[in-house]
């Protein structure tokens, strides 16, 4: 399926409380130092006023990662902006990458000193590009794009995050990105799925 024009996900933090303020200094280090492979990280920008959204934003040339607590779950939101690869399925494994090392990162940083954990047992997904894919059904095209995504998705997720692995269409307004929802109750932990992608250290 062709490549989405930007690719979101966000993995879920453990915890119900995470202290946003504490990313600031995390991730003006990661530029600094230049943590994250692959990408060239820009700047970082305080959100915190607004209510279950996001709040701490590094924005980056490729991508950009984001404390964001949208529907007051709060987690890490990884948006895959440029580079994204040839189809759908070259788009998703390099955001889960990213994303996934974004998740290690976290949670082996020195100043967060291990205290927050991120799940790899469920996970939202957003196709940003609403003029190839379309949040609706298609209207008498013999082709529902939205559920071939969601057909995609599933394939590709469970060779991933195991057998039992499941994304459903979140039934939002159509108006809104198509997007939808992982469950894998057997996913392995970060490393194994960084290594799975080839790309664990």
């Amino acid at each position: 399926m062709i490549t989405p024009h930007r690719l979101s996900v966000k993995f879920y933090f453990e915890e119900l409380s995470v202290d946003a303020e504490a990313f600031i200094p995390v991730f003006h280090r990661w530029i600094r130092e230049n943590v994250v492979p692959n990408e060239l990280l820009l700047d970082v920008a305080d959100y915190k006023h607004i209510l279950d959204g996001p709040a701490i934003l590094l924005v980056g040339h490729e991508a950009d990662y984001v404390i964001d607590f949208t529907d007051g779950k709060p987690g890490l939101l990884y948006v895959r902006k440029q580079d994204l690869g040839a189809d759908l399925s070259n788009a998703l494994d390099t955001t889960l990458s990213q994303a996934l090392n974004g998740v290690k990162l976290t949670e082996s940083d020195v100043e967060l000193q291990g205290k927050l954990k991120l799940r790899t047992d469920g996970a939202t997904i957003v196709l940003l590009d609403r003029l190839n894919y379309p949040n609706a059904a298609s209207n008498g095209d013999s082709v529902d794009t939205a559920a071939s995504a969601e057909a995609h998705l599933s394939d590709s997720l469970a060779a991933l995050f195991g057998s039992d692995a499941t994304v459903a269409r979140v039934d939002n307004d159509a108006r809104e990105p198509l997007t939808f929802e992982l469950r894998a109750p057997s996913a392995p932990d970060v490393d194994t799925l960084l290594s799975q992608l080839g790309t664990g250290n």
